[in-house]
């Protein structure tokens, strides 16, 4: 086949297909731009996974260490507040200790010890002297609550003591003369005990006797 005949046959075959046109040499352009920015994007996220960071494992560690949930403290119960109890005895205690020695001070006689009083328990003591008579010797005078019950003895001692006290029960203690012992100053002591038996005192130990536990001072 000539020349000729070759060029007769491409100038057909280009009749043949439709033109080619400008927008559509643009849009592949366009497309073929757009998948190199992608390709170059793909590689950069690569490129960042691959190279570890400034600061090493640690800086990983705690991107993929799961955030730990801070737990609510538990609400403690707001302990409830016990009333502070009165120090000291009550104003009706007081009363009752004011009346006993009063009582005492009609026999004739004068408190030694207002604190041997207990308000609280149900058979009460005081111990009193004759007034104006320090050498007269003490007496200690029961009461049931608020009321007068008696004396523990008919005649006075020279050293009478309170050493124990119950709610039904007295411990009273006694200074006992010994041979020799001036008056006024038994070396001896001896306790005796009393107890609440409805409304009588009962001794349940022997008192000394009368002689043993006085002697007027001169």
């Amino acid at each position: 086949m000539d020349s000729k005949a070759r060029r007769v046959r491409a100038e057909r075959n280009r009749n043949r297909l439709p033109p080619r046109r400008k927008s559509s040499r643009w849009a592949r352009r366009i497309v073929g731009v757009l998948a190199t920015i992608a390709f170059i994007g793909v590689g950069v996220a690569i490129a960042q996974m691959v190279i570890p960071e400034p600061d090493g494992t640690e800086a990983s560690a705690a991107s993929l260490a799961p955030t730990a949930t801070a737990t609510p403290a538990k609400k403690h119960k707001t302990a409830k507040k016990k009333k502070a109890k009165p120090k000291g005895p009550t104003k009706a205690e007081r009363e009752s200790t004011k009346a006993a020695v009063a009582i005492v001070r009609q026999k004739g006689f004068t408190t030694l010890k207002q604190s041997d009083y207990d308000p609280k328990a149900t058979f009460r003591v005081l111990i009193g002297r004759p007034v104006g008579d320090s050498a007269g010797g003490n007496r200690a005078f029961f009461f049931m609550k608020d009321t007068f019950l008696g004396n523990d003895a008919l005649s006075p001692s020279t050293k009478l003591t309170v050493a124990r006290t119950g709610k039904v029960t007295v411990t009273l203690s006694y200074g006992v003369y010994e041979s020799g012992d001036p008056a006024g100053q038994p070396s001896a002591r001896k306790k005796v005990r009393f107890r609440l038996e409805g409304t009588r005192i009962h001794a349940l130990d022997t008192i000394p006797l009368d002689s043993a536990r006085f002697q007027r001072r001169r």
